[in-house]
């Protein structure tokens, strides 16, 4: 008979690992093109492959502010200017250029995916939202620039004329699933026809399944899916994935690509499991995506004899353009593949006011009353920012509103706590005079205006000796509505939603307010192409919401799991199927 340490190790070698993901990884690959998209500063996005629009999302959000107004439209300091606090010094640095996360300030966005279920989604999420009500408690983003967004349905194998030039185009997780017909079709298109100045491109590592098992576990523990073109007998993540590189393969491809192309590419893999790996294998077997940027090269980043080789523009769309009528003609007889459909347009107006701020003493006064609204002598300049009225009355410039604040006698802008300078996100504005030392911690919110504080009284909030809990102007009684989104049984649902249809997870800082159902059998781009659709179920691994019934159901309630951990090497793709293993 065996030892009983062995038997537990050969059960354990038959086990895949779990392995989770935090923030979840197709959020870590979103973070990774957001990151570029801020620090390159791009206004036109194409995203192939679209799907439901889980990137077009966020990116059809507005920016908070404008970018720097130009110097002829903000005039220098008054040297008579009232900046109150000793420490802020008398030029106030531009706001955007402040250390911290940059705004985008994206102008066109296009989608294409092949799937026009999914383009309903996508289309839902993208277009201009309905204007709310106003309220003097509910913080919205006023939009001080136009977008533009067009959705399109249609294979990447087709070219778009509409698409030559474009800033950056992002692929994520779509290569993968290309047919061996499509896929020669990605870099002539893409990088040739098109010729943006970045492509990001995001794919799984083949290299990082080992993760999911012991390492000298048997093929029998993989419980992926084997390899549907047979020209290998790897297990892959999902169903529908017709190739998963190693990253000695990913390598060799980024090179290859950039140096055909002329581009130049910085290429790593994201997404490391939180759970320590038993083996150790954490470095050896890296993340769980490889991510590439290919950056165009321009001609004057070359020297000597590369300068001569360096491709331009027109040579790249001529040698792609050459190249996709080859394939054309192989692969269809010459004949012409369909125009991309045109299946949504998106217009997001700016705001009138945009770059139209009032005159500085106007706008003091409008900071004045919201203060005074509030009940509060020290705001800081982000919250009055995002007060809806302020935001329009500098025009969308947030450098309007700390010049205003710097030239008003009424105000002052402190820029340090206690002789130490503070980040942007830090910076108050005070009324002058209110409260002697004007602190954060001597804030007077009681009704009794008449009230002072001692000097040396530091406390947070100063409580008058004869207050009774309960009674006075700010007591709260039983019969107070505060709209409560309680049921009669006690029931709380969000947003006062009792939909018996739908059941949903709630997963860390994460909620997914997309739809991500789909009907079985639906597949995306070229049989496979973009967000995969599989009918496999898996208890680990599920999508985060369900299809609401347009009609009462009385039917089980379908509860859909988290999607931040993986037993068969889930690759965090934000799809609708119940296929987890990809």
């Amino acid at each position: 008979m065996a030892p009983i340490k062995e038997i537990l190790f050969e059960e354990d070698d038959e086990t895949e690992l779990k392995v989770h993901f935090y923030p979840e990884l197709h959020l870590q690959r979103r973070i990774w093109i957001l990151d570029i998209l801020r620090r390159e500063n791009i206004t036109k996005v194409l995203d192939v492959g679209c799907g439901e629009g889980s990137l077009l999302s966020p990116l059809c959000q507005p920016a908070p502010w404008l970018s720097p107004p130009p110097p002829d439209r903000l005039p220098p300091l008054s040297p008579s200017a009232h900046t109150g606090a000793p420490e802020s010094p008398l030029l106030s640095p531009t706001f955007n250029s402040v250390d911290g996360i940059k705004n985008l300030h994206v102008e066109l966005i296009h989608g294409l995916d092949i799937s026009p279920h999914d383009l309903a989604f996508a289309i839902n999420t993208t277009q201009p939202p309905e204007p709310l009500p106003p309220s003097a408690y509910t913080l919205t983003l006023t939009r001080f620039e136009p977008l533009d967004v067009k959705l399109w349905e249609g294979g990447l194998e087709t070219i778009n004329e509409e698409f030559v030039g474009i800033e950056c185009i992002v692929s994520t997780e779509v290569i993968e699933h290309l047919t061996p017909e499509t896929l020669p079709y990605f870099i002539p298109i893409l990088l040739g026809v098109y010729h943006p100045k970045f492509l990001l491109v995001t794919t799984p590592s083949y290299t990082f399944n080992a993760r999911f098992t012991a390492p000298d576990a048997p093929p029998s523990a993989r419980k992926g899916y084997p390899d549907p073109t047979k020209r290998t007998d790897r297990i892959f993540r999902h169903s529908d994935h017709k190739f998963e590189w190693t990253r000695e393969e990913f390598e060799a491809w980024v090179n290859e690509t950039a140096k055909e192309w002329g581009y130049e590419a910085t290429w790593t893999s994201i997404g490391r499991a939180l759970d320590r790996d038993p083996y150790g294998r954490e470095e050896e077997l890296g993340g769980a995506s490889f991510v590439v940027e290919f950056r165009k090269a321009d001609d004057d980043q070359f020297l000597g004899d590369q300068a001569a080789d360096a491709l331009t523009d027109s040579e790249r769309e001529r040698r792609g353009r050459e190249l996709v009528s080859k394939l054309n003609q192989t692969n269809n007889s010459g004949v012409e593949k369909p125009s991309h459909k045109l299946a949504a347009r998106h217009h997001h107006s700016a705001h009138t006011s945009a770059q139209n701020p009032l005159p500085f003493p106007e706008i003091a006064s409008i900071v004045k009353n919201k203060m005074d609204f509030y009940r509060e002598f020290i705001l800081r300049l982000s919250e009055l920012w995002f007060e809806a009225d302020v935001a329009i009355a500098c025009g969308g410039w947030i450098e309007f509103l700390v010049r205003t604040v710097e030239e008003s006698p009424e105000l002052i802008l402190r820029k340090e706590e206690n002789g130490i300078k503070t980040e942007r996100d830090q910076w108050t504005v005070e009324i002058a005079g209110r409260a002697g030392g004007g602190s954060l911690s001597s804030r007077n919110l009681w009704l009794d205006t008449d009230v002072e504080l001692e000097p040396n009284d530091r406390s947070f909030d100063y409580v008058p000796e004869d207050w009774t809990p309960d009674q006075g102007p700010l007591s709260l009684d039983d019969s107070t509505d505060l709209d409560e989104s309680t049921g009669a049984e006690g029931d709380i649902s969000l947003n006062n939603s009792e939909d018996e249809g739908e059941v949903q997870i709630w997963s860390g800082n994460l909620v997914h307010s997309t739809s991500d159902w789909e009907e079985p059998g639906v597949k995306g781009w070229g049989g496979g192409w973009g967000v995969p659709h599989g009918t496999e179920s898996s208890d680990d691994e599920a999508r985060s919401i369900q299809k609401p019934p347009t009609a009462p159901n009385p039917g089980p309630k379908k509860v859909r799991h988290v999607a931040s951990s993986s037993t068969a090497g889930w690759d965090g793709d934000e799809d609708e199927s119940d296929d987890t293993t990809s």
